[in-house]
């Protein structure tokens, strides 16, 4: 992965799955250098969802897009929204039609219409298609913040509020308690994020690194990269988990520490995960 900043192909390897274990962590490390990171990621999704509507990709990436985004409820429902808007465009009468003059003009995307009209048309499905997304996911994140007020949630650090994107929700663990671990129990949007936080005190000035893993108890759920310590004065700190990630269900949330031998691995709580 490139020193600075991931690319366009390298986001582009991280949403197809297709990077190894030792780059994805490079890559999530990135979070905590590039603030802009999110942004990228989302406008380069928005580009393989419609370069797969339009038949763009490659046969290879073609392959990993089905094979590893197109099962999951969020893309499933963003491919179906831009191939609707895309036929829409097609049959609309607002372009006047011409007799073709060659096979090659029949296969293009907009058959007999000029390269001014095949451009215009291009942008608006593009336009609409993000707006119609844009507009679903305002909807869900509202809906979203009124179930989470209904039920006492922990509130979120100034960190994690600076960290929250769409679909994100955010979960604070580690708060000091009397008696037993804290447990967080939310209700993730369809193809939803979390937003896992923590208090910065817990990682000690000994810690210049960690990394959280999720168990079942049985298996890890999901495990980060050995990720570098902030600050004591950046706040609290916040790990954003994959969409989807983990599956339903409930995970102990363990805080590793390589750096304090004497208590290499802390719980910060049990996370209950239902989704909608």
């Amino acid at each position: 992965m490139s020193a600075s900043s991931p690319g366009s192909a390298e986001i582009r390897d991280y949403l197809l799955r297709r990077m190894t274990e030792t780059a994805r962590g490079r890559f999530e490390e990135a979070y905590f250098r590039d603030d802009t990171l999110l942004d990228r990621i989302e406008a380069e999704e928005d580009a393989l969802v419609s370069d797969y509507v339009l038949g763009h990709l490659s046969d290879g990436e073609r392959r990993l897009f089905e094979e590893s985004l197109l099962g999951t409820p969020y893309y499933k429902e963003r491919v179906e929204t831009t191939s609707r808007l895309r036929l829409k465009v097609d049959s609309s009468s607002l372009f006047p039609r011409r007799p073709a003059v060659s096979s090659a003009a029949d296969a293009r995307l907009f058959p007999g219409r000029t390269g001014v009209a095949v451009a215009f048309s291009l942008l608006t499905l593009l336009l609409v298609a993000a707006l119609l997304s844009a507009l679903r996911l305002k909807s869900d994140l509202s809906r979203a913040r009124l179930e989470l007020a209904a039920r006492p949630v922990p509130a979120a650090g100034p960190a994690a509020q600076a960290g929250v994107v769409p679909l994100a929700q955010s979960v604070v663990l580690g708060a000091e308690r009397t008696t037993g671990p804290p447990i967080a129990s939310l209700r993730r949007a369809t193809g939803g994020a979390i937003l896992l936080s923590f208090p910065h005190t817990l990682l000690g000035p000994e810690n210049a690194s960690f990394s959280l893993v999720l168990s079942d108890g049985k298996k890890v759920a999901w495990e980060s990269a050995v990720l570098p310590s902030k600050e004591p004065d950046a706040g609290d700190v916040s790990l954003r988990l994959p969409p989807g990630v983990p599956p339903a269900g409930a995970y102990s949330v363990l805080l590793r520490t390589p750096g304090a031998p004497d208590r290499p691995e802390r719980l910060l709580g049990i996370l209950e995960i239902n989704d909608r």
